[in-house]
């Protein structure tokens, strides 16, 4: 049937145990209503939808039976009509002339309901046309994908990369896609505004078309792939297709697909549409490939030559080998002897130096996050020292500026061709992004014994789901992570594949870190982030504190090698006691009693376990307040919703005193820890649904 989210109800019986297929259903809301009381003095009315586009395996026989809406789900809430027929009359007046798209559903194993039930529009033959087709359509005339670059669009296909906008929200893998059209620009009008691509001898792409960061497209058996420019003179065609205006969506009657397919010719090997088209400027070339082994902004860039070497020596070097024969020994005496409590007042002795104010405990978290998670992000709000936490680290760790690396994210990027780069199928060349972050993994599997800090700032600026989604998926590998820049079939064609190879190897020399300021201008991070990062809100000191800082002196300590940070690191085994999982599981249970989407999986628990595991001995920072923090940074982080979806986890008495199940199951275990921290976000977030009657 697809795949599923579970959600359940709040409060209304009518929506516990549902079940939302992936994707979007066309559908035309019938002219009829029933009265539905779910709670006694709460008047509700039923509608029903039938659905005109395919749907997820297991719903066959809502063809027959049609979808079960509520009107209290389409913005309407309970008693909002006196009777029937007052709600009848406003449902044909709203939906009555439209087509809608919905995410569908199944009720207790074997009822038909809808959810998120948006309205498209209408088309000249909606009354005549009844079979529609589902067409992936990737942005607008105004907002073209990749800023219009279509040739860009067309190396995605071509080398396996996702292509973002399209998601599980609006695409279910039971249905093939049979074209896919991409808004462009209009070049001299010979390409443009819409391009159409479709299997050259075939009549659909591969099923499988939502993965990791996005859409991908593949011609079965690698065939060949074509591309057409979308007919808008063709009226009959356009009065009979449906372009969504909430999904990245056309709806097209099943009959008028060739017609989209009619013009289609292949895709030029080099994949440059614009010159196969006859456009004589391409707006999007570049000029000659990035060429390394320049200084800029004080770091070494090396040549290919140099890259290839450095991949060679790394690639055949024997274990405990240098990698060159340049490779410096760690001869200071200091460095053999440092011990980790050593580090960690070298870390506090920095952070005074260069005059900032930092909890101690926030220093530590930090440490033991870094060691444990192969992701840390640093929350709150701007001008809390996020960024200024990051560099110290780098400092401490004796790293030169050119291995600390801060990549300041930008509102535009969308997949992770924007952070790496992409091949240039036309000149067959590999260019890499203006981030330098691929020169960087590059420059760090060649050297395992040096250690690499990447900060991604601001990184909730652009949807981290799409561009980061690549690292989400490695970073979470514990044995021999990989980052693909591109095809391996690809790299023995480009000129530059040897400086650039399709696959980096991921070591435990590389930390990644991320800033996010939480505000208006940027996007929450979905669960799929939350579950693989331990996300940490640093304490605001007090302002008087600062007139115990000392004078600022620059502090310039021995590099630390990669193979000693290392050896701080516990790896091994579930590191949960009993009781602590015990702990877990009172959590889950009562997330799941209250029916939100909020829940521990094995992966957080044994990192959870982990964290606990590699907090240093003999430090003030106790097992008990690491459990605490985890709580906080691992479980509350996704504690989000409604007043009514959450009144049974954490809400507050008349008296003002915290109540709900999670302040009660953390009193029954209050023998592990005293939850002071996650107490505290408990009572924020109460305060929050009072006031505001949700919490984010």
């Amino acid at each position: 049937m697809g795949s599923y989210n579970s959600n359940y109800g709040n409060g209304d019986s009518s929506f516990f145990a549902l079940r939302q297929a992936d994707g979007k259903v066309l559908g035309r809301v019938r002219p009829g209503v029933k009265l539905s009381t779910p709670q006694p003095g709460m008047k509700d009315y039923r509608f029903f939808v039938d659905p005109l586009s395919p749907l997820p395996r297991g719903f066959e026989d809502s063809e027959k039976h049609g979808f079960t809406g509520f009107m209290s789900r389409i913005g309407c809430g309970y008693n909002a009509f006196a009777n029937e027929a007052d709600a009848l009359h406003y449902l044909k007046t709203v939906f009555g002339d439209a087509f809608v798209t919905f995410t569908p559903a199944i009720r207790n194993n074997k009822f038909f309901v809808l959810d998120d039930m948006q309205l498209e529009g209408t088309t000249s033959f909606m009354d005549v046309d009844s079979h529609f087709y589902p067409i992936p359509a990737f942005g607008t005339v105004d907002q073209p994908p990749f800023s219009g670059d279509i040739n860009k669009f067309c190396s995605h296909i071509l080398t396996g990369k996702p292509l973002p906008g399209l998601s599980k929200k609006y695409w279910n893998n039971d249905v093939q896609p049979r074209v896919i059209v991409a808004a462009t620009k209009n070049f001299e009008g010979k390409l443009g505004p819409w391009v159409v691509f479709a299997p050259l001898y075939d009549d659909a792409f591969d099923s499988t078309v939502i993965g990791e960061g996005g859409a991908y497209f593949h011609v079965k058996n690698n065939g060949p792939l074509g591309y057409g420019v979308v007919d808008f003179k063709n009226s009959e065609l356009f009065s009979h297709i449906l372009r969504c205006t909430h999904s990245p969506l056309w709806y097209v009657p099943e009959e008028f697909i060739p017609d989209l397919r009619l013009k289609l010719k292949p895709v030029p090997s080099g994949g440059d549409l614009l010159a196969d088209s006859g456009v004589l400027v391409n707006p999007f070339a570049d000029g000659e490939p990035i060429t390394l082994g320049s200084e800029e902004n004080g770091e070494k860039r090396f040549s290919p030559e140099d890259v290839d070497k450095i991949i060679q020596s790394f690639i055949s070097r024997e274990d405990g080998e240098p990698v060159s024969s340049g490779e410096e020994e760690i001869t200071s005496e200091e460095q053999d002897t440092l011990s980790e409590a050593g580090f960690l007042e070298r870390l506090s002795e920095t952070a005074d130096r260069s005059g900032f104010l930092y909890d101690k405990d926030d220093l530590i978290n930090f440490h033991i996050s870094l060691k444990s998670s192969r992701l840390t992000i640093l929350a709150g709000m701007s001008g809390t020292g996020k960024s200024g936490l990051v560099r110290l680290y780098g400092r401490a760790l004796g790293l030169p500026e050119s291995r600390v690396r801060f990549l300041a994210v930008r509102p535009s990027w969308m997949d992770d061709g924007d952070i790496l780069g992409y091949v240039d199928m036309k000149n067959m060349v590999y260019r890499s992004a203006d981030t330098g972050l691929a020169e960087l993994l590059i420059n760090a599997a060649a050297h395992p014994d040096e250690m690499f800090l990447i900060c991604f700032d601001e990184m909730n600026l652009a949807r981290a789901e799409h561009y980061f989604a690549q690292f989400i998926s490695v970073l979470e590998k514990e044995e021999n992570p990989v980052i693909r820049l591109y095809n391996p079939s690809l790299r023995a064609k480009l000129y530059n594949g040897d400086a650039y190879p399709a696959e980096i190897p991921i070591g435990r020399n590389v930390l990644f870190t991320g800033t996010v300021n939480v505000d208006e201008s940027t996007y929450h991070f979905s669960d799929k982030i939350l579950d693989r990062a331990n996300v940490i809100t640093l304490h605001q000191g007090r302002f008087h504190d600062l007139l115990s800082l000392g004078k600022k002196e620059k502090t310039e300590w021995p590099e630390m090698p990669a193979s000693l940070f290392e050896s701080f690191c516990v790896h091994e085994g579930l590191g949960l006691k009993e009781e602590e999982l015990d702990l877990l599981d009172a959590l889950n249970d009562a997330f799941h009693k209250s029916g939100i989407q909020c829940g521990i999986g094995f992966r957080i628990a044994c990192q959870m376990g982990r964290y606990l595991e590699n907090i240093p001995q003999g430090l003030s920072f106790t097992r008990e307040e690491g459990l605490d923090a985890q709580v906080v940074q691992r479980i509350l982080t996704k504690l989000r919703g409604s007043a009514q979806q959450l009144a049974a986890l954490v809400s507050t008495s008349d008296k003002g005193e915290l109540t709900g199940s999670l302040p009660e199951v953390l009193e029954r275990f209050s023998r592990l820890s005293s939850f002071t921290a996650a107490r505290k976000v408990l009572e924020e977030k109460a305060r929050e649904l009072k006031l505001y009657d949700y919490t984010i």
